[in-house]
């Protein structure tokens, strides 16, 4: 009798232990939560308009493998397809840097479109400059989607849309080049209905 619980003890353990062997070893799943706030350049150099963009790339299960981001796209559709649709492309990546003097931030590129590490001991925060060139915005709502390719499966979404008024284009013709506007989607004061559907709107 010992000697049968003794060996259903063992074979319990190998089971466990192949287990979590085969999970520490599996592709690991990336989740991607979108930031609060997006930035874009209406203006840009060579009539072209920058798209910013900060997702959080993290593996929240436990898992001793590595996932590596290759290419991120941009898509920003017109609502109705009535206007001229961009062609974004993945121009650089950096951080926004606050200038006190100034009192604004100004972007400071720190790599070249290159692939990205994720683990799950290191999510990753990298803000990606989407461009699109001779493009500008119109009056509307845009329904976008963040696409990102990855060397362990099929590519990852996240969707959003950018509600831009006709104010915002306004202000945006009369603006300097390379003069950035924040858009959020968490603004008090707008409708729950607005908040609730991850529209990024205007704070300027």
């Amino acid at each position: 009798m010992h000697l049968w619980i003794a060996t259903l003890t063992g074979l319990v353990a190998l089971g466990i232990s192949l287990y979590n062997f085969a999970v520490l070893q599996g592709a690991p799943k990336v989740d991607i939560a979108l930031p609060r706030r997006v930035t874009i350049e209406p203006r840009a150099p060579g009539n072209a308009v920058h798209f910013f963009l900060q997702p959080t790339l993290s593996i929240r299960r436990k898992t001793e493998s590595v996932e590596v981001i290759t290419d991120a796209q941009l898509r920003l559709l017109p609502a109705g397809a009535t206007a001229p649709r961009p062609e974004f492309y993945w121009l650089d990546s950096g951080n926004f840097v606050y200038d006190f003097e100034a009192n604004n931030d100004h972007w400071e590129k720190s790599s070249d479109p290159t692939p990205i590490l994720v683990s799950q001991e290191r999510p990753s925060l990298s803000t990606f400059n989407f461009n699109a060139d001779k493009w500008n915005f119109q009056p509307g709502r845009y329904e976008g989607l963040l696409i990102l390719h990855r060397s362990g499966g099929a590519p990852m979404t996240a969707r959003f849309c950018l509600l831009v008024s006709a104010d915002d284009v306004k202000t945006f013709k009369e603006s300097a080049e390379r003069d950035a506007f924040v858009f959020r989607n968490d603004i008090l004061g707008t409708s729950v209905a607005t908040r609730n559907s991850d529209c990024y709107i205007s704070v300027h």
